[in-house]
């Protein structure tokens, strides 16, 4: 296990948030409240349990090369949905870009979240 000051803090953008409560209503809509209060559950387990040891765990994301974006790791969180983040190694920080399901498409998720900020 890492000596503590190797943690990185994990910080979640206004991106992030915004994109969590859209693929919140995106599982309700498809299966029910109760699936997607499961799924969150388990992703912010996931989240706080090994971004903040293992920040790499995720390799730079191809979706966001395909868009120019280079900088941000892609991680299959779970079996179906992916969190979008980038390592600040000088600060020891974690930000969280974007959360979505494997089902969405990411330059339209990107165009619509970008729009309610």
């Amino acid at each position: 296990m890492k000596h503590s000051s190797e943690f990185y803090v994990v910080e979640a953008s206004r991106v992030f948030k915004l994109s969590t409560r859209r693929f919140r209503s995106f599982i309700e809509h498809n299966y029910s409240e109760s699936i997607a209060d499961k799924v969150i559950a388990n992703i912010k387990h996931r989240i706080k349990e090994q971004l903040p040891v293992s920040p790499k765990i995720g390799p730079i994301s191809e979706r966001l090369l395909s868009l120019g974006i280079t900088d941000y790791r892609q991680w299959l969180v779970d079996d179906y949905n992916l969190v979008f983040y980038k390592v600040d190694e000088a600060n020891q920080k974690v930000e969280l870009l974007l959360l979505m399901s494997t089902k969405q498409n990411i330059r339209k998720l990107l165009f619509e979240v970008n729009l309610l900020i």
